[in-house]
């Protein structure tokens, strides 16, 4: 167990293949973020000028914690 550990974790990554990884995995969670932000935009209504694309790229960027705190809080 601890070899394939430390096989996994001495793994060496090329720059670029790190940030494919990153684009790979950021693709997916920045789609579903924006399709959440946009099916839910109540928050937004009361708001004007910087303050509506500060909160709306928050509510893409923390869309999981806003989902679980949607549930809670109904």
């Amino acid at each position: 167990m601890l070899k394939r550990l430390d096989r996994l974790l001495g793994y060496e990554m090329k720059v670029s293949e790190f940030l494919g990884t990153i684009i790979i995995l950021g693709i997916p969670y920045g789609l579903i973020g924006v399709v959440w932000t946009l099916t839910h935009t109540s928050h937004l209504k009361d708001m004007h000028g910087i303050d509506i694309v500060v909160s709306f790229l928050g509510s893409i960027v923390c869309w999981p914690v806003l989902t679980f705190a949607n549930v809670c809080m109904t």
